[in-house]
């Protein structure tokens, strides 16, 4: 099953950001909870991280792309 991993809520009321630098490629083997990659926006940055273990098929966004909240960033195979 394919899992999409999105864009969640930014520091204070901030909507949107930008992509920092991403710490997964495709290919990537990851577990719950890794950073896949950074969301600049306000006065912080924002993880985003795997919501399932598995290898990142698709990464959706490049680094310095625009992104919202609930955008997908990268899409992930799951496995056990």
């Amino acid at each position: 099953m394919i899992a999409d991993i999105v864009v969640g809520k930014l520091n204070g009321n901030v909507k949107e950001g930008k992509i920092g630098k991403m710490s997964k490629k495709v290919g990537d083997t990851v577990k719950i909870g890794d950073k896949i990659c950074q969301v600049e926006a306000g006065k912080g940055n924002t993880p985003i991280k795997a919501k399932a273990n598995g290898t990142i098929t698709e990464i959706v966004v490049s680094e310095g792309a625009k992104v919202k909240v609930g955008d997908v960033v990268a899409k992930i195979e799951e496995s056990e």
